[in-house]
């Protein structure tokens, strides 16, 4: 019987495949790292807020926002410092009917409202508003006030 001729590229290849996965034996799949490994570097690239809440650098400052609404069942605050999102920063009711938050935010000039059991309402201690595009105000955090 005539074995066929296999040229030099296809042995080398073959030969390769053959050391490099003997048989019965599985290949750890690429996308997960080996069994007691730690995980690659670039899966922990982007910070995790809780920690720069925890470990805040120099260019984010706390700030505690307010409002006063006894008869309110749910405060939120919404701004260019939570993307808007209505829910997404709750303030929680203090034993006087005030409401309060105290969060993290990076310095520079911040728009935001309050949503008041549904509704979006200004904040009447801001000191300084600017006209939204809904017709309304959005109340400023502004950076120089942290100077």
């Amino acid at each position: 019987m005539k074995t066929p001729v296999i040229s030099q590229e296809k042995k080398s290849r073959a030969g390769f495949a053959a050391k490099a996965v003997p048989s019965g034996s599985k290949r750890p799949s690429p996308k997960s790292p080996p069994k007691g490994s730690a995980a690659p570097t670039g899966a922990m690239a982007k910070p995790v807020r809780l920690l720069l809440e925890r470990f805040p650098g120099s260019d984010r400052k706390r700030v505690c926002l307010g409002l006063y609404a006894p008869e309110a069942k749910a405060v939120f605050v919404a701004g260019t410092f939570n993307g808007w999102h209505p829910s997404a920063t709750p303030l929680q009711r203090q034993a006087d009917g005030r409401w309060a938050v105290e969060f993290q935010i990076e310095q520079g000039r911040h728009e935001y409202r309050f949503i008041v059991d549904g509704q979006w309402t200004d904040d009447p201690m801001s000191p300084d508003y600017v006209p939204n595009p809904f017709g309304g105000l959005n109340c400023v955090l502004a950076a120089d006030l942290w100077a």
